[in-house]
């Protein structure tokens, strides 16, 4: 069984200004700086003006519902690959791609970065797939909602530091 999603995301800020954000070695270091904790991480900057970022973590079980707990088998290590092409023209596409040690769920999908207006729109689609009979539905629906909260939480860090980075060149 899988479940499907989609989430899109506006934001004030150009195509090109989105872009060199999300593929900015500074700003992936700022954001593992004030996250809560990640064990690890590789970033690859190609040389087309492609991205890459490999990123494992431990996640505590202390806050998943019971059900999930139940059919963890040692410590849940979270791993993702997100892959940004180069800027062409005033479009990007990228890649996402993830799973767990503990339990055989994956997450693929893509990701597009348009531009909208003045400013740019970030859709990210994919699929989650758990395969565990009769709670895997449940646990695919859980993950929507953590990469959901994990793409707004993240796109509002990047939009963030996007701000500062320009403020920062408008004040030299």
């Amino acid at each position: 069984m899988s479940r499907d999603f989609e989430f899109t995301i506006a934001s004030v800020h150009t195509t090109a200004d989105v872009h060199q954000a999300l593929t900015s070695e500074d700003q992936w270091l700022a954001r593992f700086a004030t996250a809560e904790k990640t064990d690890g991480y590789e970033l690859i900057t190609h040389a087309d003006g492609a991205f890459t970022v490999d990123i494992s973590e431990e996640v505590g079980t202390s806050e998943l519902p019971g059900f999930v707990k139940k059919v963890i088998k040692g410590k849940l290590l979270i791993t993702r690959t997100d892959h940004w092409g180069p800027l062409v023209g005033d479009i990007a596409d990228g890649t996402l791609a993830g799973g767990t040690s503990s339990i055989p769920a994956k997450v693929a999908g893509t990701m597009a970065l348009r531009p909208d207006g003045e400013g740019s729109i970030l859709t990210v689609r994919g699929t989650s797939t758990v395969k565990i009979p009769l709670i895997g539905g449940k646990i695919e629906s859980l993950i929507v909602d953590m990469i959901k909260d994990m793409v707004d939480r993240e796109t509002r860090e990047t939009v963030e530091w996007a701000q500062n980075q320009n403020q920062g060149e408008e004040e030299s």
